[in-house]
């Protein structure tokens, strides 16, 4: 089996600031991904060079057999495969990014309607399925601002799968709820990783981490200190840095 997801040598500077020196690994198709670090250490950083939504100075990256065009001119051609790459990925982020303005279901079809061309009947229908499978079904027709936190972020999610991706990047997805809350956030995680999606999660949510995480990955100085089974990671960690850094989340 071919790795999903093939990361080599990436590099990511904001302004003089080297953010990324020298990323590298591998996903394996159906593989959760757990990523974490000190604040500032590229986490976020790095899911947002996936997407593209920051450009990457130098480095290779495959997401599904397409390459990332790091370095190369913004052709029509270029831009195409960035709008392709990104079909193949949902993001959640922390702050949800709802449109406040439309309804929930109307939130969870835009990608498909505006992006896909879908019909807006075959849109509703499979937005209402998902909505119903992150147990948001009867705020169909709310406005964000009616729900809570946890709900936006089941909405959120849900809206990332009506793109259908492969792939799904979470950024700190419950770093914005009140402790009550983030339980319902994660167990829809879980169950998405039960069907096989391949994930990458930016979290500190550790319980999280040892339950569903193939693999932890712990970042600090712009690159890839610690990266093994959570097991391994969490009792028993190679780096002094890891060791303290676990100490203080634990």
């Amino acid at each position: 089996m071919e790795p999903i997801i093939i990361i080599k040598d990436l590099k990511k500077y904001f302004q003089h600031l080297l953010v990324l020196d020298g990323i590298s690994t591998n996903v394996m198709p159906g593989e959760v991904v757990v990523i974490i670090g000190r604040s500032g250490s590229g986490k976020s950083t790095l899911l947002r060079c996936l997407n593209w939504l920051e450009e990457p100075q130098s480095g290779h990256v495959l997401v599904d057999g397409m390459e990332l065009p790091i370095g190369q001119k913004r052709t029509a051609e270029v831009k195409n495969r960035i709008i392709e790459i990104r079909t193949h990925m949902g993001m959640v982020f922390q702050d949800f990014n709802l449109f406040p303005h439309r309804t929930i279901i109307d939130n969870v079809i835009e990608g498909p309607v505006i992006v896909k061309k879908e019909d807006r009947k075959t849109a509703i229908a499979r937005g209402e399925e998902l909505l119903s499978w992150v147990g948001m079904i009867e705020k169909r027709d709310n406005y964000p601002d009616q729900l809570s936190g946890g709900q936006k972020q089941r909405v959120a999610i849900a809206r990332s799968l009506a793109m259908e991706p492969k792939i799904m990047l979470f950024d700190e997805p419950t770093s914005a709820l009140d402790p009550e809350l983030i339980g319902e956030v994660l167990s829809v995680m879980k169950k998405l990783a039960e069907e096989g999606m391949t994930m990458l999660v930016v979290t500190h949510e550790m319980g999280f981490a040892r339950e569903v995480a193939d693999r932890i990955i712990f970042l600090g100085d712009g690159g890839i200190i610690e990266d093994g089974p959570p097991q391994k990671i969490m009792e028993s960690p190679e780096h002094e840095d890891t060791r303290v850094f676990l100490d203080h989340i634990l």
